[in-house]
């Protein structure tokens, strides 16, 4: 026991942040009003923080804007209206990570009450904060100063979930935030659905979890509009029972929450696993793809797999992705993925080289060889496939380019063309000939002579 004291004296007098997380654990936390409604104290900490971060918002002036001491995010030219709003965001962020940094100083010293209450002040700041100039910059002040925020709530929550609180702090913490939501936003479902993951933050325990859903059926909130919370808190009960029947509840309603239930149907039920896992991969197959994608395997579910498989193939145009998913498609699935593929002409190019289409891959060449931007990659892999064509799409892409543009960036991917035709085998008689021609056409154009003999084309 002697040499525990003399650990724990050793960190609290090395450490500043846990020694004044350590007198504030041990402080007796101010009693919440017996009355119902919100605490006074409470209320007030939250007036202050709204009022001091209203007066910080409102003292910026984005009508007549001070640029003697602002740093650019960029140099050169921008447009003025980006301009304008690099500046106020810019702003706006000095603002915001100001106060991140106040209430994270409140976290680590242990004041968990206050620094909650600070979270709750400054979002009604920027409910009610008027900025001079801002509706000229943004389509919605409100709406852009919760998402600053919001960014500003997100980076407290891990500190909040690692940070030693009291169960006192910790209900006390939980009751502003549900006594605020009666006396100021009752019956604002999205109001609780944005400090969710700040509650969830600051349960550890059965008590406080037990607290907490009391506090929730006693406030008339009802459990679905915060389904992470609840399953949350049901996990405190004893065994698996409680919070599997709240989470097969909010299965459909929250990602985390099915995430949550389909681990553990992973482990202990396969059949509800897979029953569920394909229905919410329908519904939302961007977000649960990679979750499937490392729980997955053929012998399992062989079409499940696959239908995993093709969407994260086709999201991320990963060749080597591909090459797994091709064992897994007959012909005519093979090319439902080519024509899946729209915008990303190098991946499709790709693909149809892996399956041999070169047909497909010249046919798509000759559709657009004066605009394309992947002229290189539609025309390599066919150089000696089609000898003739890409010689000829090569000639008209250079005629084509040395009408639209004379940049020195044009030349040099002339130059790559006319290298890419030095590969055609059989053609270098036509190849030589057309390098002349280009090399001496009138006008004549040095600096294109000049990026030929840089790519090695002429000596």
């Amino acid at each position: 026991m002697k040499k525990k004291l003399e650990f724990l004296h050793s960190i609290l007098s090395k450490n500043d942040s846990m020694r004044n997380q350590f007198i504030e654990y041990c402080k007796p936390v101010e009693q919440t009003g017996k009355n119902p409604g919100e605490d006074e104290k409470i209320s007030d900490r939250i007036a202050s923080a709204c009022n001091k971060l209203t007066d910080d918002l409102e003292s910026l002036d984005f009508e007549e804007m001070d640029w003697r001491n602002y740093n650019p995010r960029h140099g050169g030219y921008i447009e003025d209206y980006e301009a304008y709003e690099y500046f106020a965001e810019d702003h706006l962020d000095v603002v915001f990570n100001t106060w991140k940094e106040k209430i994270l100083l409140s976290i680590n010293n242990g004041q968990i009450v206050t620094a909650v209450c600070a979270c709750l002040g400054t979002y009604n700041a920027c409910l009610s904060a008027s900025i001079n100039g801002s509706d000229d910059i943004f389509e919605d002040m409100t709406d852009t100063l919760l998402q600053k925020h919001k960014e500003l709530l997100d980076g407290l929550i891990t500190v909040f979930e690692t940070t030693v609180k009291s169960d006192e702090q910790a209900l006390q913490a939980t009751s502003s935030v549900i006594d605020h939501y009666l006396s100021r936003y009752q019956g604002m479902k999205n109001y609780l659905k944005y400090f969710e993951s700040l509650l969830i933050s600051l349960i550890e325990n059965k008590k406080t979890a037990d607290h907490l859903i009391e506090k929730l059926l006693t406030s008339g909130i009802d459990e679905s509009w915060l389904p992470k919370l609840t399953v949350k808190l049901f996990t405190f009960k004893e065994g698996n029972k409680a919070w599997i029947h709240k989470a097969e509840k909010f299965l459909y309603d929250d990602l985390d929450v099915a995430r949550q239930l389909l681990t553990y149907y992973w482990i202990h039920d396969v059949i509800s696993f897979m029953g569920h896992g394909k229905r919410l991969f329908q519904l939302h197959p961007d977000e649960l793809c990679d979750f499937f994608r490392e729980r997955l395997y053929p012998l399992l579910d062989r079409e499940f797999f696959r239908d995993v498989l093709w969407h994260k193939t086709m999201r991320e145009r990963d060749m080597e992705l591909y090459k797994e998913l091709r064992d897994f498609l007959d012909e005519e699935e093979k090319q439902r993925f080519i024509d899946g593929i729209t915008y990303e002409i190098p991946f499709r190019v790709k693909v149809l080289e892996i399956e041999k289409k070169f047909e497909e891959i010249l046919m798509l060449a000759k559709k657009d060889v004066e605009h394309t931007w992947h002229f290189t990659e539609l025309i390599t892999p066919v150089l000696n496939i089609y000898p003739d064509e890409v010689l000829e799409l090569i000639r008209l892409k250079i005629s084509f380019e040395l009408t639209q543009s004379k940049k020195r960036s044009t030349y040099t991917r002339i130059s790559n063309y006319l290298n890419l035709a030095t590969r055609i085998a059989h053609k270098e008689a036509e190849t030589r000939l057309l390098i002349h021609e280009i090399y001496n056409r009138k006008p004549a154009l040095p600096a294109l002579k000049d990026e030929m003999r840089k790519a090695g084309v002429v000596e």
